[in-house]
């Protein structure tokens, strides 16, 4: 048995021991989510072997751990941390009071590290209240955008790319165009969240600046090449390969980009491969290419202007995580591009075996 009063004792590896008994687990618990969003584009964040977190994952989760009871250690010690107003703050002096009282001689931290994590309950302690807002909920503020902005500063990228664009001399020639500077910011942040259309212009910003769907997104890939123009590093540390598909699917004439793709008649050939199934397929192939058949169908239904959703389509269909999912989208996007929306359509209504359409026409893609 760990008391709880060992968080307050001299020696600091008898303390950190009671303290992670009792904090670690809520910590973990709380930290998990924010840090697969911030991380995995919110896809569960997986050790390579046994359980636990990723590398960095679990390296943030020590520096939390470190940070939470260095700041109850500090308070133990000397003044109580003051809140904007200069008052202590009413939840670490409860803390404080109760590790020191006698009753947290007896008290097992073990046995109140599940109520910690699972969330405040009716009639719980007011110290454990206390210790689940300083020990749990301080440390993890902001702590999604804290550490996307750490990840991005340590792959060469900037800190604060918004000011960067705004204010640096550099940027000059950026700004002539407010739409595009709009579009540049816009375009950074959500490469950074994992943002599955980063490059799609929202209707709010489309109509600030009165245009068409079609100048916007023409607009938001001028403006991007000129980045990259203007300076590569930082197109190069903010926006990545990624760029290389802007803006494929949101593009208002596909046949524009004909030139930059692989060919009219390789794009045909590919998607072809891809669709058509030959007579007595194996289940599992066949289902597959049902599965890009409904894939392409929702990339032509963007590409022609109507609602579509081709990344929750492939993450549905061929049971794919919304990172590689959205990679596949943007190679069949810049496909359908080149071998033409319309007649990428025509082969999606098709049955599977290249006979003639299904009875309804085309299949309405999801």
């Amino acid at each position: 048995m760990r008391p709880v009063a060992h968080l307050a004792d001299r020696d600091d590896a008898i303390a950190f021991a009671a303290f992670h008994t009792l904090v670690a687990p809520a910590l973990r618990a709380a930290a998990r989510w924010p840090l697969c969003r911030a991380r995995h584009a919110g896809s569960p964040c997986r050790a390579p072997a046994g359980t636990g977190a990723c590398a960095e994952c679990e390296a943030t989760l020590d520096d939390l751990l470190f940070d939470a009871f260095a700041r109850l250690r500090t308070a133990l010690a000397g003044p109580l941390p003051a809140t904007r107003s200069g008052e202590p703050v009413r939840e670490m002096a409860l803390l404080r009071e109760h590790l020191m009282s006698p009753r947290a001689r007896d008290e097992d931290a073990a046995a109140f590290a599940g109520p910690l994590a699972t969330g405040g309950r009716d009639g719980e302690p007011a110290w454990l209240r206390a210790a689940r807002a300083q020990l749990v909920h301080y440390p993890l503020r902001h702590l999604e955008e804290r550490v996307r902005r750490a990840d991005a500063v340590r792959r060469g990228a900037s800190a604060r790319p918004d000011r960067d664009l705004r204010q640096a001399v550099w940027a000059a020639p950026l700004r002539v165009d407010a739409a595009g500077l709009d579009m540049l910011i816009l375009a950074v942040f959500r490469v950074r969240r994992g943002v599955a259309e980063p490059f799609e212009v929202p209707d709010d910003l489309r109509e600030r600046h009165g245009l068409t769907r079609a100048d916007a997104s023409r607009r938001m890939g001028d403006a991007l090449r000129a980045l990259r123009e203007v300076n590569p590093a930082f197109y190069a540390a903010n926006i990545g390969e990624l760029g290389s598909a802007v803006p494929a699917v949101a593009a208002a004439d596909p046949q524009e980009r004909v030139e930059t793709a692989a060919g009219r008649s390789a794009a045909r050939a590919t998607i072809r491969r891809l669709l058509d199934a030959a007579e007595g397929e194996p289940a599992r192939r066949a289902a597959r290419r049902s599965g890009y058949r409904a894939v392409v169908a929702a990339v032509c239904a963007v590409g022609a202007g109507r609602r579509g959703a081709p990344i929750a389509v492939a993450a549905e269909r061929l049971g794919l995580a919304p990172e590689p999912a959205g990679r596949l989208v943007r190679r069949l996007a810049i496909l359908v591009a080149a071998a033409g929306v319309d007649w990428s359509e025509q082969l999606t209504a098709k049955s599977p075996t290249g006979g003639p359409p299904r009875r309804g026409g085309r299949r309405r893609a999801r």
